[in-house]
């Protein structure tokens, strides 16, 4: 019980400082065209419910017109809420896509009401959010460690990102590190206005990339030119379903 207690209390220092040192990096501006991602936030049903719905709500709406690039589900495995946190998330290519989905959802309440909407969620909470990357750059595998923050004052991480990415890549770190800024954001998730994420291929490698951070090499680079400023709203790692 001992040993458990004391990964369990590792586990989350390393998640903290993951959190605390990229998420100061991105402070970026509303692109006018990249990848678009919604993801909604659901409690009160299980992964394997939510993963069903998915799946069978994309067919769906991809068959009826629907302009994803992809449409997946993720259960959070760490952080605040992971008993009954699941996500679904929608991604596209510019938001000219993403309106017009959303009008054929709209005209198409059946997609929903048969899939989704035969689930009993306790909550939802919805965020858009927005990258200058193409989605195969930034949003690859089927494991994701984020965090979710109000940025003060960024410039300095901005300009200081690439060189992490880099470093990162030198050290062997099997993850992508990638950040968003929050294009609709609503009262619910306010004053969030960014996220950032480590992606792997999956939960092995996030434990490898996340082992490299927290390197006494990586964390003296990190500490000596990066110092924070942002308050954060929510982080945890989760594994997609789909």
């Amino acid at each position: 019980m001992l040993f458990l207690f004391y990964k369990e209390n590792l586990m989350k220092n390393i998640l903290k400082a993951l959190c605390l040192s990229i998420v100061l990096m991105a402070f970026s501006t509303l692109p006018s065209k990249a990848f678009i991602m919604d993801v909604w936030e659901l409690r009160g049903v299980t992964g394997e419910e939510v993963s069903e719905a998915t799946i069978a709500f994309k067919e769906k709406a991809m068959a009826g017109g629907a302009k994803y690039t992809a449409f997946r589900s993720s259960t959070k495995v760490r952080g605040d809420d992971t008993l009954d946190t699941t996500f679904v998330h929608a991604y596209y290519d510019s938001y000219e896509d993403q309106m017009t989905t959303q009008v054929l959802v709209g005209q198409n309440p059946d997609w929903f009401a048969s899939t989704f909407g035969e689930l009993d969620f306790t909550d939802v909470d919805n965020i858009t959010w927005a990258n200058d990357l193409p989605v195969g750059e930034v949003a690859a595998g089927q494991t994701v460690a984020y965090a979710m923050v109000e940025i003060t004052s960024g410039i300095n991480f901005l300009l200081n990102f690439p060189e992490m990415q880099k470093k990162m890549q030198e050290l062997g770190a099997p993850v992508q590190v990638a950040s968003a800024s929050c294009a609709l954001c609503g009262a619910e998730v306010l004053p969030t206005n960014a996220m950032v994420y480590f992606s792997a291929a999956n939960p092995v490698d996030m434990g490898k990339g996340l082992d490299i951070f927290a390197s006494d090499e990586m964390q003296r680079w990190m500490f000596s030119n990066m110092a924070p400023h942002a308050n954060f709203t929510d982080q945890g790692i989760v594994v997609f379903n789909n």
